[in-house]
């Protein structure tokens, strides 16, 4: 009579951890992005007339165009960072070795350096304007402004900067929660069809 080898149950190897969980491509991708939607927001607010314009009005009084412009900031901020979040957190890999809030955890980093690398573009490209406007300051013909003027221009100049900081901020949060709902709706396998407003959606 034939022995009978017992067998045993082949283990089941788990997938290897990769040597970096930042997946720089979907990051440049996201951030990438994020800097072509800030760009057409903002086109599109300067021809809407929500560029910033003169701080005061030709009767000397204050002008809202500052603040308007400032408000716009803030919107585009939030607006392209989410865009970008989302695409990162949908293109990002889940490894098999993270629970639910580990890999909410992950979508949420990767939406934080989506926002970081288009904050870091944005105030690269602010800083080749600051430099042009600065040279524009020390012109000639702008010596004629008087001193209630140039006060009025430094207090719209502190609320705008303070506005394009808490769009900044606000931008990272929606890029963060932006890049979750990603990651969700990536594991769920929810249609980016779904996702697209009705109106917009292909007939």
């Amino acid at each position: 009579m034939a022995k009978i080898v017992p067998t045993e149950s082949a283990a089941v190897t788990p997938k290897a951890a990769p040597s970096s969980y930042l997946e720089w491509g979907g990051i440049f991708g996201g951030g990438v992005i994020a800097c072509a939607i800030s760009v057409v927001l903002l086109q599109f607010g300067s021809s809407a007339g929500l560029a910033l314009g003169s701080p005061t009005l030709p009767n000397g009084g204050a002008s809202w165009n500052v603040l308007a412009a400032g408000l716009w900031v803030v919107i585009v901020a939030i607006a392209s960072s989410a865009a970008g979040g989302y695409v990162v957190g949908r293109m990002r890999t889940r490894w098999e070795d993270s629970k639910q809030s580990e890999s909410e955890f992950r979508d949420g980093i990767h939406g934080i350096a989506v926002w970081a690398l288009a904050t870091l573009g944005a105030a690269f490209f602010l800083a080749m304007l600051g430099g042009h406007g600065a040279t524009a300051v020390v012109n000639p013909a702008n010596a004629q402004l008087n001193e209630s003027t140039v006060r009025l221009s430094a207090h719209i100049a502190a609320i705008f900067s303070f506005a394009t900081a808490a769009g900044s901020a606000l931008g990272a949060a929606s890029a963060w929660f932006a890049a979750i709902t990603g990651g969700e709706h990536r594991d769920e396998g929810i249609a980016f069809h779904h996702v697209v407003p009705v109106l917009l959606r292909k007939r």
